[in-house]
């Protein structure tokens, strides 16, 4: 009875924010604007599967469900790599993690069904905008439920060889980082992503014309098919 009463109020919450989400869309439409100029990552529901139920939340008890999510701002990035990388600590905090040595982007989100229909979700990363070419150095991981960790990077310009590095995929296309699918997503079903992006020190590409660059970075889940 507890969980069933839990799961009515979310429904509640969800039905509540549906009504919000249509009604308040320019203003949805402002707080779009400042994030993709004021957050180096934003993580986003597209309207329809917002719609039909698929939420975010940077807590797994989804005591804020929302159609959007964005990590914090951070400046005067130096190059590290990624033995440095604190990534367990990152997988265990919620929402933004804070590495006390190094400066990387670290966010964990929770994606969930709580709609009425099992579905296919896409998972596309693109690029937003790009200063000093800042993407040709950069790396982009993505954990999903803790475990299953890949790499994408942009493809070198001169021969590199790297030392203690996961192999990397290449970015789909200058603008689009990776595309992947969650399949089969189920009502109630929960899945936990954590996102990591850093300047890689050993990219032949990680030189002083990137110095002063800047880069923005989009994660939409969009529904593909639905039963």
């Amino acid at each position: 009875m507890i969980w069933l009463n839990k799961f009515l109020t979310r429904k509640l919450i969800l039905r509540a924010g549906i009504i919000i989400f249509g009604i308040a869309s320019a203003i949805i439409a402002i707080i779009t604007y400042y994030g993709q100029n004021a957050g180096n990552f934003v993580m986003e529901i597209d309207p329809d599967a917002y719609r039909r139920g698929i939420v975010l939340s940077s807590d797994e008890e989804f005591l804020s469900p929302s159609p959007r999510l964005l990590s914090d701002a951070i400046t005067n990035v130096r190059d590290i790599t990624y033995d440095w990388l604190k990534i367990d600590e990152a997988i265990a905090t919620d929402g933004n993690y804070v590495d006390p040595d190094y400066k990387y982007i670290a966010y964990t989100l929770y994606i969930q069904n709580i709609g009425d229909e099992t579905c296919d979700v896409n998972l596309n990363t693109s690029i937003v905008s790009i200063q000093n070419g800042l993407d040709a150095a950069i790396r982009f991981l993505i954990i999903e439920d803790g475990i299953l960790e890949k790499m994408y990077m942009k493809p070198d310009t001169v021969e590199a060889e790297y030392h203690d590095l996961p192999e990397a995929e290449h970015f789909i296309s200058d603008t689009t980082i990776m595309n992947s699918e969650i399949s089969n997503f189920k009502p109630y079903q929960i899945k936990k992503f954590t996102v990591i992006t850093w300047l890689e020190g050993q990219d032949p590409d990680c030189t002083d014309a990137i110095l002063g660059g800047r880069i923005k970075i989009r994660l939409l889940f969009s529904i593909t098919s639905a039963e």
